[in-house]
């Protein structure tokens, strides 16, 4: 995996990590549950987000690799199966 986007998934898992705590605070706090939610779908786009990037990116190297070796098929079976398990 390139080092740039490497340092994107961190910075992206990181800034996931900082929005469960702070729907951890207003639950301890009691806030409204609309607030609570509102932060949830916006975790939960998140994670969708990196979700993605890591199948595309397994889909690529996944690719690359197989079809050297002339599993080509069995690649592109593979890489969908991952593909479909990324949450909608």
């Amino acid at each position: 995996m390139a080092e740039d986007l490497k340092a994107d998934l961190i910075k992206r898992l990181k800034r996931i990590e900082g929005q469960t705590r702070g729907v951890q605070k207003m639950v301890v706090e009691e806030r409204g549950c609309t607030d609570i939610l509102h932060q949830l779908t916006a975790i939960n786009e998140a994670v969708r987000s990196v979700s993605l990037i890591l199948a595309e990116q397994y889909a690529v190297e996944c690719l690359q690799t197989t079809t050297k070796r002339g599993k080509s098929r069995e690649a592109i079976t593979a890489m969908l199966d991952v593909i479909a398990r990324v949450p909608r």
